[in-house]
């Protein structure tokens, strides 16, 4: 509970500071619209011209998208700065953090927010909206308890990817390039069903880079797109999102007590 209230504490801080660059925050949020209206323009493109893929049609796909843009938000407002873990550690400045009577990871994800997430997160809002009043879905209680845990569980497993990722620099001291493939990866595959690309790549993006269950599989039930092929997989994510969560954590413990600074 005491790393809880530190955190919240960090995080006041981290958007006071922010909120002193009021037109940096208007221009990010800007660019980061501009960027999803090109990536959704080139999906309608590729809809326009074959009609639906893999039986998704334009607002599956939108939905599809929306769902990402909300995962991402959250994962991009509150952790999207894991990457910083490599700087701290060339310069030398992450041993401050293994002096104070602080947990290094609160510290590390406490000490930055990043607005750009906001702008993912309008854009996921906006499109979901589009999408419910197009397709008109009627969904009970659990369907919209299930979205909002997929939602949060989506966005923990991108935080849990980034996490690993970062962890990495204690080996590696450069991590931020490992980082950079396996972001523009997921992007990739959070804009595209997963049932277009042949198995071997399935079964990848399934058991051993899990990015499929941040949106595919949840969209599969919330869309109604449900097989038999798919019946053991469709209901996975928040186990995901705790086996990823329990992966990462080691890596990052047996880092930390590896690391023995960079020698600045």
């Amino acid at each position: 509970m005491e790393n809880i209230r530190l955190y919240g504490g960090f995080l006041r801080v981290a958007i006071l500071g922010k909120m002193q660059y009021k037109a940096d925050f208007l221009v990010g949020v800007v660019s980061v619209l501009i960027l999803n209206a090109v990536n959704l323009s080139l999906i309608g493109i590729l809809v326009y011209n074959f009609n639906t893929l893999g039986n998704w049609d334009i607002w599956d796909l939108l939905f599809l998208y929306s769902f990402w843009m909300l995962c991402r938000s959250l994962y991009g407002i509150f952790s999207g700065h894991l990457s910083d873990l490599e700087e701290l550690i060339v310069s030398g400045n992450f041993d401050a953090y293994l002096i104070r009577p602080v947990s290094p990871f609160v510290q590390l994800i406490g000490k930055d927010i990043n607005y750009s997430g906001a702008g993912d997160l309008l854009v996921g809002i906006l499109g979901f909206i589009l999408v419910k009043t197009q397709m008109d879905f009627d969904w009970g209680i659990l369907k919209w308890l299930y979205f909002g845990v997929c939602v949060l569980t989506g966005a923990l497993i991108q935080v849990a990817i980034n996490w690993i990722g970062a962890s990495l620099c204690f080996w590696t001291t450069r991590s931020r390039a490992a980082m950079h493939i396996a972001e523009r990866f997921t992007v990739l595959m959070q804009q595209y069903p997963v049932n277009i690309f042949g198995k071997y790549f399935q079964v990848f993006v399934t058991c051993f880079l899990p990015v499929a269950f941040i949106n595919y599989y949840p969209s599969v039930v919330l869309l109604d797109k449900t097989t038999d092929k798919l019946c053991i997989w469709q209901y996975f994510s928040p186990l995901v999102a705790v086996l990823m969560l329990g992966i990462a954590a080691w890596v990052w413990t047996k880092g930390v007590k590896r690391y023995a600074g960079a020698g600045n």
